[in-house]
């Protein structure tokens, strides 16, 4: 989640209300591909997650998409992983092909090896704490990464996976009830009374900032441009071939140092190539969240990253002054309705039709760039802002902090699901204080970023 706006009265959620307005290119694509027909491979990178990964692996056995292969990569996990996996296939009979590190290489190692060594149409990669809600999210996805031929990456939306929540999944599954039992992994125990409070403010703030950033932001974004500039990267499918791309790409260059965020940097090369990160909103995943203690960690991941991609694909942000420059020089050409002899051509109809390649790119830069750019200035400006009005003029910030706090709820009350629509925004209301946290979590992630690219330091990698 790298453009992640913490405040209602931005420009990046202002362009976002402007989509929405606007509604979505009502093109209707002729894709030239069955997506019935394409043959999907499954990576699961695991690192101690003894506790969910057999959710994860039944929830995925439970798709009504037809999976050609899974591969769950144990990345030197120091507890039963790798154990819990292989009694999961003893009792479903299903085929996962395990294989156990041992000495950890990372998620995005992982991920490019298996992309390169597999022929595959699409590739999901799944986190291990993740469990798929709905049996359609990989049909849905699949369907709608086939649907226009410009389309890279898709996802659907997530929210938090609470105790409670996996303690349903098992009791409704023996198979889960079966290997939890075994394991020992007791969720009927309550937690100690202060991990409850902080599991309860985990879950308060990242269900009322999902519904925010994808039902608003996200939403808005990809109607406005068809795109958003990454995928979430807990459960989503690529294109094989680009995703292969991406990876030949970056390799000679920094090798599997793909920023703090592998998919933040391949939603951007994905932009930077003229192709769409796509949100499908009507299935969901869900995702264990780090606790709010671990919050500042989490959110220096998407935001180093954010910065650190933007710094790699320089032309997106750079965009809007490159539309700007041209506009002023085809006042004063002869020639405005000359069309670019290096424009891709496709005899296809799609939505958000724009020429691919990086070369397009360098020459006249990507509309989705505004994103990028206004989201750039959104982190550096807001936190130096609001710093300033709380130690020099009070009565401007608390009018700003009250007035942002009313209209977030606001908007998060008229998104959200029905049936949970107080309940969101009162979480919105009350998670207040920490979105002003995660603003100076901002200020002083960018502050790291300059001081990186002082030192010339690139050993960006989670």
């Amino acid at each position: 989640m790298a453009s992640i706006s913490y405040w209602f009265l931005s420009p990046s959620v202002i362009l976002a209300l402007i989509g929405k307005l606007k509604g979505w290119d009502r093109t209707k694509p002729t894709p030239t591909f069955d997506w019935r027909t394409a043959t999907l491979d499954v990576l699961i990178p695991a690192k101690n997650e003894e506790s969910s990964i057999a959710f994860c692996l039944a929830s995925l056995f439970d798709q009504d998409f037809r999976i050609r292969k899974v591969t769950v990569i144990d990345d030197a996990s120091t507890d039963r992983t790798a154990q819990v996996v292989r009694r999961y296939v003893e009792l479903s009979g299903k085929e996962v092909d395990l294989v156990v590190r041992t000495e950890s290489r990372g998620k995005t190692t992982a991920v490019r090896e298996q992309c390169e060594n597999s022929n595959a149409d699409a590739f999901l990669i799944l986190d291990a704490d993740t469990v798929l809600t709905h049996r359609n999210y990989a049909s849905r996805l699949i369907e709608n990464l086939f649907k226009n031929a410009g389309v890279a990456s898709a996802c659907g939306e997530v929210s938090p996976l609470t105790r409670n929540r996996r303690r349903k999944i098992m009791l409704a599954s023996s198979l889960l009830a079966r290997i939890q039992a075994e394991m020992r992994l007791d969720l009927s125990e309550p937690s100690p009374p202060p991990r409850r409070v902080l599991e309860f403010l985990t879950v308060m703030y990242r269900t009322s900032l999902y519904v925010f950033l994808q039902r608003i932001l996200y939403d808005g974004h990809m109607k406005m441009y068809g795109s958003r500039l990454n995928p979430i990267g807990c459960a989503v499918v690529y294109r094989a071939p680009r995703l292969r791309e991406c990876f030949a790409y970056a390799q000679p260059q920094m090798g599997d140092n793909l920023t703090n965020s592998e998919d933040i940097f391949i939603g951007h090369f994905f932009s930077w190539k003229g192709w769409r990160n796509i949100q499908v909103s009507d299935v969901r995943c869900e995702s264990i969240e780090p606790s709010v203690e671990r919050l500042p960690r989490q959110l220096y991941l998407w935001s180093s990253s954010f910065l650190q991609a933007m710094y790699y694909f320089s032309e997106l942000p750079l965009s809007p002054l490159m539309g700007a420059k041209r506009r002023m020089a085809q006042l004063f050409s002869s020639h405005r309705n000359e069309i670019d002899a290096g424009v891709q051509r496709r005899h296809i109809h799609e939505q958000y039709r724009a020429p691919w390649g990086e070369d397009y790119t360098r020459r006249f830069g990507r509309p989705v760039g505004w994103v990028e750019l206004l989201s750039l200035l959104e982190k550096v400006t807001y936190p130096v802002l609001l710093l300033y009005f709380a130690l020099f003029n009070h009565r401007i910030f608390w009018i700003s902090v009250g007035l942002e706090a009313v209209l977030a709820s606001t908007g998060v009350f008229i998104v959200a699901d029905p049936g949970s629509r107080w309940k969101s925004a009162l979480m919105m209301l009350a998670a207040t204080p920490i979105r002003l946290l995660s603003l100076g979590v901002d200020l002083g992630t960018t502050l790291k970023y300059l001081f990186d690219l002082g030192t010339g330091n690139r050993e960006w990698k989670k």
